[in-house]
């Protein structure tokens, strides 16, 4: 199994340099729609594909792409590439990354899991319950077979502390966090798996996860808190 994002980032990459850049909306910045609609039918991202972006979608714009926008936000970021006069350009730095899959990879996934991409918690929350190297050494040691969405994220967060908005409670504000936040930047870094019983009928936190062969060749995870994103060759 590869790296879904680290192999369309790469796509993403020759698209800007074979194309002079990537031409930007006014409105938001975001990536114009013959870009999106390019890369919706490049990437043919599981769960993405053409006929379900386009089932919800008469015309496809970067948000509705979640995947892209997410690549767009981590290169702009990770200065890859750079906004310029209209048009999204590689930097010097992205111009040296080019073909360097093992790299990408590294720099991705150090970015996608410093801190939750999409929580919804204070800051000071957030860092409370994000203990990436406690969340990491789970999957490392307890991941090699099938596991529950819920029963990790009872493994995972304190999840009785964790806050309730909802009715459903706080187990299910804690499975999304981590569903959101980690399950997800994992799977698409390719170093954990669905289950091929997940259906999108199946409660969430019943979906089943398991590392991949790629886990323990990707993360080393050191005492007390050291961990690194090794470069794949």
């Amino acid at each position: 199994m590869g790296c879904p994002l680290t192999i369309n980032g790469m796509k993403l990459l020759h698209y800007v340099e074979n194309n002079g850049g990537i031409p930007l909306t006014q409105s938001m910045g975001a990536f114009h729609r013959r870009c999106v609609e390019w890369a919706a039918h490049e990437f043919q991202w599981p769960g993405y594909e053409p006929e379900i972006l386009y089932s919800v979608n008469k015309v496809l714009n970067e948000p509705d792409f979640p995947p892209l926008s997410i690549l767009h936000w981590a290169l702009q970021d990770l200065r890859i590439i750079r906004h310029y006069k209209g048009r999204a350009l590689l930097t010097k730095r992205g111009r040296s990354i080019l073909g360097n899959h093992g790299e990408l990879q590294a720099v991705l996934a150090e970015w996608m899991l410093a801190a939750p991409l999409q929580e919804s918690l204070s800051s000071e929350a957030a860092a409370l319950f994000w203990d990436l190297r406690h969340m990491l050494g789970i999957v490392s040691t307890r991941m090699g077979d099938w596991v529950t969405l819920g029963d990790y994220t009872e493994w995972a967060l304190p999840v009785e502390l964790f806050p309730a908005r909802g009715p459903l409670g706080p187990g299910h504000e804690a499975g999304c966090f981590i569903a959101h936040n980690l399950v997800r930047p994992l799977t698409w870094q390719g170093v954990l798996e669905n289950s091929p019983q997940n259906v999108p009928a199946m409660s969430m936190m019943e979906r089943q996860f398991r590392k991949t062969v790629l886990f323990d060749k990707f993360f080393r995870i050191g005492l007390p808190i050291g961990i690194e994103a090794v470069i794949l060759h």
